[in-house]
């Protein structure tokens, strides 16, 4: 799997930085940026489509940034995005029939408990918004002209940074996006795609 180098090299910085994640200032007010690698995992049975074919949305993993700015020792707020657009393949009744991408962009307002400490776990709240594109058919409708909107959604998010230095951290997460899109065929309602996907990921970053 492509993020097993990145889980690794963010371990190796963790070890390296445990010694010296002591007597220091993790809760400084300022900027910081993060790059990672995240999985898109949409939930199972992703709703029925023409009244009749049950959809399914495959998962991907793509790089991703984050960037953010705590405001106080407890409190802060982040915008991220991927740096490529997700794919997935998409199955009516097990059989692949499209493929689409997308873009999402969600911001959350977070909590950061243990604010002193080198481990701090953290939960965050939120709004997301996606554009899909690139829609492509295949197999039982190839030839049809298919249509998925954007969507939005509330984001629930739990995490964890290990903070290696003051500025240095690793970060693992995962977000819920409540997140569905219409859905047209031939430019005919077909019904709303739930996908409703977690997202994980893990990140190295730097505070300013």
């Amino acid at each position: 799997m492509k993020v097993f180098p990145l889980i690794v090299a963010a371990c190796a910085l963790a070890v390296a930085g445990a010694g010296s994640a002591r007597a220091q200032d993790y809760s400084a007010p300022g900027f910081y940026g993060a790059v990672g690698y995240s999985g898109v995992a949409p939930k199972s049975n992703n709703g029925v489509l023409a009244g009749a074919f049950q959809s399914s949305i495959g998962d991907d993993w793509e790089p991703t940034l984050t960037l953010g700015y705590r405001f106080a020792p407890n409190w802060g707020a982040e915008l991220w995005l991927p740096l490529v657009k997700f794919e997935h393949d998409v199955k009516l009744d097990g059989a692949k029939s499209a493929t689409i991408k997308h873009m999402p962009l969600l911001l959350t307002a977070q909590y950061h408990f243990l604010a002193d400490q080198a481990w701090q776990p953290f939960v965050g709240l939120g709004y997301g918004w996606v554009n899909v594109s690139d829609e492509r058919t295949t197999g039982p409708i190839a030839g049809t002209n298919l249509d998925v909107k954007d969507g939005s959604g509330v984001v629930g998010q739990l995490g964890l940074d290990f903070h290696a230095t003051s500025n240095v951290f690793v970060r693992a997460d995962a977000k819920y996006f409540n997140w569905s899109s219409d859905v047209r065929l031939n430019g005919a309602g077909i019904g709303k795609a739930k996908v409703d996907p977690w997202i994980y990921g893990i990140s190295v970053g730097y505070s300013f």
